[in-house]
Parts: C-alpha cells; structure tokens; sequence
C-alpha cells in the first residue's frame, strides 16, 4: 500500500438555524456550510492491525471517532483494518470548526480508496451519521452544502471564492454543553441557505448580513463575551460580515479580497487565543501518496 496522507479540512457555518429539539433528544438545523483551508492530517502505513496515535505517538482510544468511524465500516464491508494511523491535529477542538467530525468522514475516505470500495458519496452517509452529526458533511463533492435534518440531509452547492479570518476566543465550548443551553434558552431564528447562496455569488451585502445568522450565537456570547467583541471588530474591518461558526467559539469574517482579509487579521490577533486567514475550499477531503522525497494526489474526497 505504501504510505497514504490524507488532510482533512475545518468549516464554518455560514448561517445555522435550530428549528427545534426532536424526540430521540436530537436537533434539526438548517445550515450553509463550507469547508475552509485549515487541515488535521491522518498518515496511514500498512500494520497486522489497526492502531491509532497522536503525533507524538502516545495511542488514542477506541472512543474516538476515527475509531468508531473505521470500525462501522469494517463491519459493513468486512474488510481488515490492517493500518497504523497517526493523527496530526491543527484544527482547534471545541471551537465550532468540525475538526473531529472531519477526521472522521476522512477515514471513511480513505478506507474507501484503499479498500478499492465502491461506494458513492452518499451511500458512506449512513455509516457517517451514525458517527456524528457534522461528518456527512465532510463527504460532499463541493466543499460547500446545504445541510438539513440531523445534518444527513445534504444539498451540494457551489459558492464563490471566500476569505476568511477565523478568531478563536480563549474559552471552549462543548457541543453538548451548547446545545443543553440552546435548550435552556431557544433562540428563534430564520435563515435561507438558498438566498445566501445566491447573495454570495451576486455580493449583495445587506442580504449576506441578514441571512449570516446563527442560532447558537446569543445565548453562547452570554457566557464567552468575547465572540460579540470579536464580532464587532471584524465588521469595522470591512467584512461583508461576521459570525460564530456552530456551536463555537470561533468567530469569523467572511472578505471578498486577501487584502481586506489581512487587514482584518491584525486587529483581532490580540483578542483571540488563535486565529487564521484562510479561503473556502473546494475539497473536505484530499489524500496524497507519499513517496520518500515527493507526493502525488490519489483523489478527493466525495468523489462520485
């Protein structure tokens, strides 16, 4: 097999609605979302059995979700999980940026490719699912979505080329932890992923600040003041505009040019524990073989 490396993209949330709590205790969103250019790694090498580490090598456990991910496809397809796999994280966790989910859907990519399976995008979204809310997303072909239901119904769409300034406040957020607040204090709010699309492409920009919302954003602001600061600081800077991505706490503005972008950057540097410039992509997923001196691209993820 060789060595395979595959990068695994972040996202951000263009708009998020929570149109409410469901039964079983899970939520359904309406969202716009896109993968940006900021990149978690997994190295695979051939081994007598599946492993996963860190980049320092310390092992990570079965309840992780690269974990999980392997294994619900390994039983669907019954095929050896014969790889060693290391894990080299630069996507902050608990920060709104899909950074698990999409080690997650990444494996499922490249376990497709090695394994020769033949499976379509949309048939991995099940076992994807299954795994977390988030990681169908990652499987798309465009980088960008339309994502309803529990984030399994999934619309690919295309949108323009975006800059990004990404700040992340000092203080995390778990997933649960947003949502049992969201469910303490359900913020109503009404976005159109289709409009947005659309006022993106044309840079309508009273119509991108009116449908860049998200559900989230007040009630986690009560307890991380920051984003709201944050907020405001990237809108003085010229961004078409500017918000929380999922659950958070990462803010972002969204730019039409690098330039802007760069100027934005600077003034937020001091607010936030991390921050980056970065650009909408077109791909989730991307493997690379490696070679002892060179790579080559092996594929996409999301292909048909």
């Amino acid at each position: 097999m060789g060595k395979i490396l595959v990068k695994c993209a972040a996202k951000v949330n263009l708009c998020l609605e929570i149109v409410g709590r469901r039964i079983d205790g899970y939520h359904d969103l309406v969202s716009l979302m896109t993968a940006v250019g900021v990149w978690d790694e997994l190295e695979f090498e051939p081994s007598d059995k599946f492993v996963l580490t860190d980049s320092s090598g310390q092992i990570i456990g079965e309840d992780n979700i690269i974990w999980r991910a392997a294994l619900r496809f390994s039983e669907l397809t019954q095929l050896p999980l014969n790889f060693a796999v290391k894990l080299k994280k630069s996507i902050p966790v608990q920060a709104g940026l899909g950074g698990g989910s999409s080690d997650g859907a990444a494996i499922l990519i490249a376990l497709r490719r090695i394994w020769k399976v033949r499976f379509p995008w949309r048939k991995l979204v099940p076992i994807a699912s299954k795994v977390g809310a988030d990681v169908p997303f990652f499987l798309v072909p465009t980088g960008a979505a339309i994502v309803e239901g529990i984030g399994d119904i999934l619309t690919p769409v295309l949108i323009p080329k975006l800059w990004l300034v990404l700040a992340k406040p000092h203080d995390d957020m778990p997933t649960q932890l947003a949502f049992s607040l969201w469910d303490n204090q359900p913020v109503r709010i009404k976005t159109d992923p289709k409009s947005l699309v659309k006022a993106l492409w044309e840079r309508d920009f009273e119509t991108i600040r009116k449908l860049t919302v998200n559900a989230f954003e007040n009630v986690i602001a009560n307890f991380v003041p920051s984003v709201t600061e944050l907020k405001q600081r990237l809108m003085e800077a010229g961004a078409a505009s500017a918000l929380m991505s999922g659950s958070g706490t990462t803010v972002f503005g969204i730019f039409f040019d690098r330039k802007s972008a760069e100027k934005a950057l600077e003034l937020v540097k001091g607010l936030a524990s991390w921050v980056r410039l970065t650009r909408a992509v077109r791909y989730s997923i991307v493997l690379e073989k490696v070679n002892e001196d060179d790579r080559h691209q092996l594929g996409l993820g999301g292909e048909t």
